[in-house]
């Protein structure tokens, strides 16, 4: 498989999540969090990324909170 591309393809999912998660909620004060981490793994020294979606606020005098993962990685190690 070419590397090359895994950066680019990084950036572009980051851009993306990023954007949808800034997006308010209409209903209730909650906001959204998106968490990357790029770690190296293996003796080739590739990056893995993981993703973590995070949603926490209030609904009135209920905390709600979830999290998501989107892929929750991309990995030079296919």
């Amino acid at each position: 498989m070419d590397y090359t591309n895994l950066d680019d393809y990084r950036r572009v999912i980051e851009t993306i999540l990023s954007e949808y998660a800034s997006l308010p909620y209409s209903y209730a004060n909650i906001q959204s969090e998106v968490v990357f981490d790029q770690t190296r793994v293996g003796a080739a020294s590739l990056k893995e990324t993981r993703y973590l979606w995070m949603d926490v606020g209030w609904d009135g005098d209920r905390l709600r909170h979830a999290t998501r993962s989107p892929h929750s990685r991309l990995s030079g190690s296919y």
